[in-house]
């Protein structure tokens, strides 16, 4: 179905783009040790990279956690379920992910389009912040990919299987 290869697709870029984070985060955080300890020359705009680097990590990532089935759960009840009771849990669980996917991009957008959004500036490369905040409503969306080719999945999956 098209949102199970629309989910696969994303997962593939939000694992090269997981890779690009990470290798920025290290490539900044690295030159700025050497920069501050070595050569005595502080890079004022290393920490800053390496944070934002970070939050989009932690979005994307969130995403792909998603995707894989290795977000954080309480699975005390599916683990006793067997069958036909496991299978609506799941379907009931991926649908509760979606729609709060689906909320908190309708807050996002409420939240990036009022106006003292657009003005603000990081303190060291004053690079819009909006270039940061849009993390949210990306990794979120992804989210809402991902959870919902999951919940179409689960329809199709016999009961007796695991959810994988």
């Amino acid at each position: 179905m098209w949102i199970e290869r629309l989910s696969d697709w994303l997962f593939r870029l939000e694992k090269v783009l997981a890779m690009i984070l990470i290798g920025i985060m290290f490539v900044s955080l690295t030159a700025g040790v050497i920069f501050r300890y070595y050569l005595d020359r502080p890079l004022l705009w290393s920490d800053e990279v390496a944070i934002f680097s970070l939050i989009w990590l932690t979005f994307v990532g969130g995403s792909m956690s998603i995707k894989r089935q290795q977000a954080a759960a309480v699975s005390l009840l599916t683990d006793r379920l067997r069958g036909r009771w496991k299978k609506i849990v799941f379907i009931f669980g991926f649908a509760v992910v979606a729609l709060f996917c689906l909320y908190l991009l309708y807050i996002c957008y409420y939240w990036l389009s009022s106006p003292n959004i657009q003005i603000q500036r990081s303190s060291s490369l004053q690079l819009p912040l909006i270039y940061v905040y849009i993390s949210v409503p990306i990794g979120f969306a992804f989210m809402f990919i991902h959870a919902l080719s999951l919940f179409v999945k689960s329809f199709k999956q016999d009961p007796d299987s695991e959810l994988n």
